[in-house]
């Protein structure tokens, strides 16, 4: 048995994980990024979410909704497919969307690009990052809260100095004996408007296998095989193309587009998650029309993972497998059309080269909750993520060390399970907070994925591509800072100075920490340090209805008393005119705050 030493180790490459090695990887710290399968990417590759579950403020180039990184992946992916693919006339490879020929469309990609391009950049960070897949972690040395080494299942170990759990299920809280919890918290424990009267454990998201299709000309035939047990399987699944139990979807499928603008919000289960839109190709391996089945149709209903037994979680995933192309039957063979005149729509053929399986479907199971930290240093509640038009605004975390922008879209299970649907309203911007990925219970744990320290309620927000990306960078970066100055992550959390310094290193990677929307970091990095520094601090708290900053407005001599004031501190300020992008480098400078 050999053991390895790394400065960080990360188990799990999901999307978080692959963030946080790579954000790692810019301090110059060994890496260890293991992974019990072969593809990494979680949530935006083998699990099959190929739309990326985006809100509008991280669509467009250049937003402040995301972070340099996410948005300089996404143009990887849009450079795949110009050095690979026949662009249509007019599309410009630095700005379109593969799935969606039309504007403000959530960013969709072909799965096996995605992750083509992911280990393009693993390979790229290989001289600190080692990628180990395959590999699971079957055990853990734990002394007094500090994990010292990992066992794998090859029998070797690893040791590191920091750990970050990047599974897409928690997987190290139980390993190394760090409290953790899953399911719905009781109103009593968090207070949250719409957590259920008692704890309950069972009450965990439903996954989901999407499978892929492409829409052929109508007349065109390529059938599936209804699985054996086929009245089992759909016993609780309610299969719909309409808005209502399951539908998920406010429209039915369609073989045509939706010219109309004013539909343009309108979506059909098709479109809903389409991948490739041949309108963006002059190109014949492109002509058709590509999605993903991923609505609440095939959101499995009979049972909920993890149960804490490995052999009847696999039944149960290979159970979803079935339920999902028995979803495909249906939508072939008995959906009706949408004129009313007769059902099924046999044009709908498997793609067996988005997830390189035979029959169409993703390899891993689409995770919605994961074990939680139970004892965090900070715990996001519903009332932190407040609602637009609420009476408070989303509560301003000073250790933030990312932002996030969602609903807390809890989905339900009507079978056995009987999780019961939350609707929390469409959330505001939020952000994420450093003492969201500590335990009190581990010194040298991180997490770095959908299993930090959220509620059954938060959760729901913080599972989507950009958050779990911003969470997975964060988490990278605060390893990397702890290895370097050699402190505990705790320790970081406790004293101001170092979560400075922390929120100091991703605002300078174009990481955003609070919510303005007129703040570019492309513009001027160590202006959007300051800003954003300032924001997080409580210096500056935008007027309360908008997001504006103002950067270039003026900073009169009445700002700049209160400032004073606020601060409790008599600020040098330059003579003259000063807009208020240089007032907050003026303010982070003389209180030095790094920027």
């Amino acid at each position: 048995m050999a053991n390895q030493t790394f400065d960080i180790v990360i188990v799990g490459a999901s999307f978080g994980g692959v963030a946080a090695a790579l954000a790692a990887a810019k301090y110059d710290k060994t890496i260890a990024l293991i992974d019990a399968g072969g593809i990494v990417g979680g949530q935006s590759t083998s699990q099959g979410l190929n739309r990326w579950d985006e809100t509008k403020h991280s669509v467009t180039p250049n937003t402040y909704g995301s972070t340099k990184s996410y948005r300089t992946l996404k143009d990887d992916i849009r450079g795949w497919y110009g050095s690979n693919a026949t662009l249509a006339s007019g599309v410009d490879v630095a700005t379109f969307n593969p799935g969606f020929y039309e504007a403000d469309h959530p960013f969709s990609a072909d799965c096996n690009i995605v992750m083509t391009v992911l280990d393009q950049l693993l390979v790229d960070a290989s001289k600190y990052v080692t990628l180990m897949r395959n590999t699971r972690i079957t055990g853990a040395a734990v002394t007094s809260g500090t994990i010292r080494s990992l066992t794998l299942s090859n029998g070797d170990t690893v040791s590191a100095t920091m750990f970050v759990d990047a599974t897409d299920l928690g997987e190290l809280l139980p390993v190394c004996g760090i409290q953790w919890f899953i399911g719905a918290e009781a109103k009593s424990e968090t207070n949250e408007p719409n957590a259920e009267a008692q704890p309950n454990e069972g009450h965990i998201q439903p996954f989901t296998i999407p499978l892929a299709v492409e829409r052929r000309p109508d007349g065109e035939s390529d059938p599936v095989q209804q699985p054996a047990n086929y009245d089992e399987l759909t016993k609780y699944q309610g299969f719909t193309v309409v808005a209502g139990r399951n539908g998920m979807i406010g429209g039915v499928f369609t073989s045509q587009y939706r010219s109309d603008p004013s539909e343009r919000g309108w979506e059909t289960i098709f479109s809903y998650r389409q991948y490739i839109d041949h309108r963006n190709f002059s190109d014949p391996q492109y002509a058709t029309d590509r999605s993903t089945l991923n609505v609440g149709s095939n959101d499995y209903q009979a049972a909920v993972i993890p149960t804490g037994d490995a052999t009847k979680d696999a039944g149960i995933v290979e159970d979803a497998r079935q339920t999902s192309i028995a979803f495909l039957w249906w939508l072939q063979n008995q959906a009706p059309h949408d004129d009313g005149n007769g059902a099924g729509y046999p044009n709908l053929k498997v793609r067996t080269d988005m997830f390189g399986t035979s029959d169409g479907t993703a390899p891993q199971p689409y995770i919605r909750e994961s074990r939680r930290i139970a004892q965090p240093l900070v715990q996001v509640r519903e009332q932190d993520i407040a609602a637009p038009n609420s009476p408070r605004a989303p509560t301003n975390f000073k250790d933030s060390v990312g932002i996030g922008h969602y609903a807390a879209d809890v989905h339900q299970c009507y079978g056995p399970p009987g999780t019961p649907y939350v609707d929390a309203g469409t959330i505001g911007p939020f952000q994420v907070p450093l003492g969201a990925l500590i335990p009190k219970d581990a010194t040298n744990y991180i997490a770095g994925c959908k299993n930090l320290g959220a509620t059954h309620i938060t959760g729901g927000a913080y599972r989507v591509h950009p958050i779990e990306w911003a969470i997975g960078e964060a988490a990278g970066t605060l390893a990397a800072y702890c290895v370097g100055q050699q402190v505990a992550p705790a320790a970081v959390y406790a004293a101001s100075d170092r979560i400075a310094a922390l929120q100091s290193r991703l605002l300078q990677n174009g990481a955003p920490i609070f919510w303005w929307d007129d703040v570019s970091y492309e513009a001027d990095p160590k202006t959007f340090a300051a800003i954003h520094l300032l924001g997080a601090r409580g210096t500056f708290e935008g007027d309360g209805t908008t997001l504006h900053f103002d950067p270039s407005a003026d900073f009169p001599q009445a700002s700049r008393d209160a400032i004073d004031q606020r601060e409790n501190h008599s600020f040098d300020w330059p003579s003259g005119s000063l807009t208020r992008a240089q007032a907050a480098v003026v303010i982070c400078e003389q209180l030095g705050l790094p920027i």
